[in-house]
C-alpha cells in the first residue's frame, strides 16, 4: 500500500495527546467559568448584602400583605418597588450557583489538560447534586419575587376589580413567602466561597477506615473534597523525598500535622513548630513548605486541620486530653494499667453518630485484641472488632507524635433506627488475647432529630466557617 498511513487512534490517550489546540481552548473556557464564579460569589457576599437580602425577603410579602388590610399607609407602588429590588438583589447569588455547578463539574468530570477526571473518588456526586439543587432554589426565589412584583405591578396598572385583585395581591404575598423562606434558608451557606479550596465546604466525609494508622493524616485527609485531596496526593508524593533520612515519610507528615496541631492549640510557638518541622525535614522541604505560592503550604494545612477539627472535635479532644495527661505526669501505662479513652458526642442527630476510641497497650509485647462495642437498639447492636495493638513504650510516650503512633485509633460510625430517640448507652470492652477483660466504658449519646452544635449540618457549616476566619486571619 502506497503513500503515508494514517496514525491509528488512541482511544486511551490523554485528552491532551488527542486534541492538543482545543484541549487548551477548553482549558480556557474552564477559567472563564471559574473566574465568573468568583466574581459573583464576591458580589453575592458582599459586606451586608446577605443581611439586605435577609430583610428585602421579609419586607416583600410584608408590605403586600399590608395592602390586604386596606390600611390607610398601605402602598401599592412601595411593594412594587420593594419587590422589584429584591428581584435585584437575588440576581448575583443566582448567577454565583450557576456558575458554582458549571466550575465544579468541570473539576471533578471533565479530563482535559492540566486536570484530572475526579469521579472515582467518594463523594462526587453528592457535591454535584448539591449544587444542582442550590441552582434550583435559587430560580425559586427569583422567579417567585419576579412573579409577585408582576402580579402587583397588574393590579396597579389595570382595573382588575375587587375579586381578581385580591386574588393577585394574595398570590404576591404567597410568592413573597416562598421566596423568603427559601432566603432563610440559603443565605447562610453561600458554596465555593475559598479560592484555594472551593469545593471543601461541599464535601462530607461518607467512606472511611475504622483503623486510623496515622491518626491526624488519616482523619485530615478523609475530610478532603475530591480536588483537594488529588492535590494533597500529589503534594504528598512530592514531598515523601524530602523527608530527613532517619523518619519515613508518613512518620514525618504525620510529625508535622502534630507540631501544627499544638500550634494551634497555642502549646507551641511559630519558632518551636519550625524547628520541630525541621527536626523531620530537609532545608529543601522547608522551602515548599512556606512558599505562599503553593496551595498547600503552612498556612493551608492549618486551614485544613482547623477544616478537620470542626467536623471531628471528637477526635481532637481525645489528643488533647492525651497531650495534656502527658505534660500533666497523669499518664501512667504498666502491664496491667490499659489506657482506654472514649468520645462519643453527648447528642447525636439522624440516627448517626460517631465513636472514637483510643487505646494504648501497657503491656511487655505487642498483642491482638477484641474490641466490642455495644450500642442499645442500634444497627447492629453489636460490633466486634480484632485488631492489632502494639506496646506502648517507654521513649514514645515523651512526645505527642510518639503517643499517637503507639495508640490504636479507632473511628466507628454508629446508627440507629429512625424511630429510636433519646438517651443510649453504648458500651466499649477490651478483651484480650486469652478472653480476659482489660478494660470496659459505657459512655451515653442522646438522638435527636434537631440541629445541636454537633449535628453533622452544624459541623459542616462550622468547617467552612472556620477555614474562611482563617483565610480572612492570614490576609489581613
Amino acid at each position: 500500500m502506497n503513500g503515508t498511513q494514517a496514525p491509528l487512534p488512541t482511544p486511551y490517550a490523554e485528552e491532551s495527546e488527542v486534541h492538543p489546540s482545543n484541549s487548551r481552548a477548553f482549558s480556557k473556557r474552564v477559567e472563564r467559568v471559574d473566574s465568573q464564579r468568583r466574581f459573583w460569589t464576591w458580589v453575592s457576599t458582599i459586606k451586608y448584602m446577605p443581611s439586605i437580602r435577609f430583610w428585602f425577603s421579609i419586607a416583600a410579602p410584608t408590605s403586600a400583605g399590608v395592602i390586604l388590610t386596606n390600611w390607610e399607609y398601605s402602598s401599592i407602588e412601595s411593594a412594587i418597588i420593594i419587590s422589584i429590588l429584591l428581584s435585584v438583589l437575588l440576581l448575583p447569588p443566582n448567577l454565583s450557583s450557576l456558575f458554582a455547578k458549571m466550575s465544579a463539574r468541570h473539576r471533578l468530570q471533565l479530563r482535559i489538560e492540566g486536570f484530572k477526571s475526579k469521579e472515582a473518588y467518594p463523594g462526587v456526586e453528592r457535591i454535584l447534586n448539591t449544587l444542582h439543587e442550590r441552582v434550583l432554589r435559587e430560580r425559586v426565589r427569583l422567579f417567585c419575587s419576579i412573579l409577585s412584583a408582576l402580579a402587583l405591578f397588574t393590579v396597579w396598572e389595570l382595573d382588575t376589580g375587587y375579586v381578581l385583585g385580591k386574588i393577585l395581591v394574595s398570590s404576591a404575598v404567597i410568592f413573597g413567602c416562598i421566596s423568603g423562606v427559601n432566603t432563610f434558608q440559603l443565605e447562610g451557606s453561600i458554596p465555593m466561597r475559598s479560592n484555594k479550596f472551593p469545593l471543601l465546604s461541599l464535601h462530607a466525609p461518607t467512606l472511611h477506615d475504622s483503623i486510623l494508622n496515622r491518626v491526624l493524616t488519616d482523619v485530615l485527609v478523609a475530610h478532603l473534597d475530591p480536588e483537594t485531596a488529588a492535590s494533597w496526593d500529589e503534594w504528598a508524593k512530592s514531598l515523601s523525598a524530602k523527608a530527613r533520612d532517619e523518619t519515613t515519610p508518613d512518620a514525618a507528615l504525620e510529625h508535622m500535622l502534630a507540631a501544627l496541631h499544638l500550634n494551634a492549640r497555642g502549646l507551641l510557638s511559630t519558632d518551636e513548630m519550625m524547628t520541630s518541622i525541621r527536626a523531620v525535614y530537609k532545608v529543601s522541604a522547608i522551602d515548599q513548605l512556606t512558599d505562599t505560592t503553593s496551595k498547600i503550604n503552612i498556612t493551608t494545612i492549618h486551614r485544613l486541620l482547623a477544616h478537620t477539627r470542626a467536623w471531628q472535635p471528637g477526635l481532637f479532644r481525645l489528643i488533647d486530653r492525651l497531650h495534656d495527661a502527658s505534660k500533666n505526669g497523669e499518664l501512667s501505662l504498666s502491664e496491667n494499667n490499659w489506657r482506654m479513652d472514649l468520645d462519643l458526642p453527648p447528642r447525636s442527630s439522624d440516627g448517626q453518630s460517631d465513636l472514637f476510641v483510643m487505646v494504648h497497650n501497657g503491656g511487655q509485647t505487642d498483642m491482638t485484641i477484641e474490641v466490642e462495642i455495644v450500642t442499645a437498639h442500634g444497627e447492629p447492636e453489636v460490633q466486634t472488632l480484632r485488631v492489632p495493638c502494639p506496646r506502648t513504650r517507654t521513649k514514645e510516650i515523651v512526645t505527642l507524635n510518639g503517643l499517637l503512633n503507639s495508640a490504636l485509633v479507632l473511628w466507628i460510625g454508629l446508627a440507629w433506627p429512625s424511630s429510636v430517640s433519646g438517651p443510649h448507652p453504648v458500651q466499649v470492652t477490651i478483651n484480650g488475647g486469652d478472653g480476659n477483660t482489660l478494660s470496659s466504658t459505657i459512655v451515653q449519646t442522646t438522638l435527636t432529630s434537631s440541629l445541636h452544635p454537633e449535628s453533622a449540618g452544624v459541623r459542616m457549616t462550622d468547617a467552612a466557617e472556620a477555614v474562611r476566619k482563617l483565610a480572612l486571619s492570614v490576609s489581613e
